[in-house]
């Protein structure tokens, strides 16, 4: 992205759209190792199981949110910089 245009973007918008991309790669990155290291998608059914869904789904959230955050701020801050 060219600094002019991470100028005009809202913080929080850009930290969901960072945290959105981030997550979904995480997502992705694990369901493929897993599926390589066992042949199946187990763990994600396990995840979900007996109301580990909750804490599973609380810490991506948590993750997402946390990566978003930091990301936009260092790309604003290197953004007004320059």
């Amino acid at each position: 992205m060219q600094n002019r245009n991470l100028k005009n973007i809202p913080f929080w918008k850009l930290a969901l759209r960072l945290g959105i991309v981030f997550i979904l790669i995480v997502m992705f990155i694990q369901f493929f190792w897993e599926w390589i290291k066992t042949g199946n998608l187990k763990f994600f059914t396990d995840a979900f199981k007996n109301g580990n869904w909750l804490s599973y789904t609380v810490s991506r959230i948590i993750l997402a949110v946390v990566y978003g955050l930091v990301s936009a701020y260092f790309l604003k801050r290197n953004a007004s910089k320059k």
